[in-house]
């Protein structure tokens, strides 16, 4: 898949993302399900700064360098790039400092975020996309779960990694309008 083509893809799921968060008031924004639940404002600063500090770095590795290029990709990424999806799977770590999103500071800091992140994967979709027509042998780096990803893979891990969550997304929703949280 070509870097403008995922590129488009993250659009239509930012897009997703944005929309219904003008639909969320502070107190939803803020509230968590459970204490050892993220709020929908901590996930929306979790795939935020995923893309600007995780996924979108390991693109410009990839891209900056061959090293890796010949490395295995693990079946079940390759699996999953084929399928353009993550698995559903809910994966839970203990809450950490690390980990952990804190609460957003307002809508206008998440909608700032996305600027960063819209404009980042506008930038490295035009990367891809010269690299690969210049011949560029692009390199790959390690992802914990998944094995060595290329600058492609990687790139496409945005976008799918914000589809991921709006299962989370629908779950927290879910909660809000049971307990009539407004």
């Amino acid at each position: 898949m070509t870097g403008t083509a995922i590129a488009e893809k993250f659009s239509h799921v930012a897009n997703e993302w944005k929309q219904a968060l003008a639909g969320y008031s502070d107190t939803q924004l803020t509230t968590q399900p459970s204490s050892d639940e993220w709020s929908i404002g901590q996930v929306y600063i979790h795939i935020l700064r995923s893309a600007l500090f995780f996924h979108g770095k390991q693109v410009e590795t990839c891209l900056q360098s061959s090293d890796n290029a010949d490395a295995e990709t693990h079946p079940m990424a390759l699996a999953m790039i084929e399928a353009g999806s993550m698995p559903s799977d809910r994966i839970k770590v203990p809450p950490s400092p690390q980990y952990t999103p804190p609460q957003p500071e307002s809508k206008v800091q998440i909608l700032g975020l996305f600027a960063e992140v819209e404009a980042l994967v506008q930038r490295l979709a035009t990367q891809l996309d010269a690299a690969v027509q210049a011949g560029t042998k692009i390199g790959k780096t390690p992802h914990p779960r998944f094995g060595h990803l290329s600058a492609s893979d990687w790139l496409q891990t945005i976008e799918m990694h914000y589809r991921h969550h709006l299962h989370q997304k629908g779950r927290i929703d879910a909660f809000l309008k049971e307990h009539s949280i407004v």
